[in-house]
């Protein structure tokens, strides 16, 4: 299997994966399952894009790692101590 069948693949799966959550969300009862299959599929389609994009005029790779990766984690903290901030008063 070539590089972008893997890559197009993986944006098919993330969709699909983000779909259904989202339509998971409509419930109470499924909501946090949902939230959780939506962030796995823009996940997939995330890390797919990192590690498997080329360029089509060039070839090469999306490079710029250390900026990726470091927008990344600083996001990942900062949501994390978000989440723990009361949304009411």
């Amino acid at each position: 299997m070539t590089e972008n069948t893997l890559l197009l693949l993986s944006y098919l799966i993330g969709s699909i994966t983000f779909i259904v959550g989202l339509k998971m969300l409509s419930h109470p009862e499924t909501a946090r399952k949902g939230n959780l299959v939506a962030a796995v599929g823009m996940g997939l389609a995330i890390f797919a894009t990192i590690f498997l994009y080329k360029s089509p005029e060039t070839g090469a790779c999306l490079g710029n790692y250390p900026w990726i990766f470091g927008g990344l984690i600083i996001g990942t903290v900062l949501g994390t101590l978000i989440v723990y901030v009361p949304l009411t008063s």
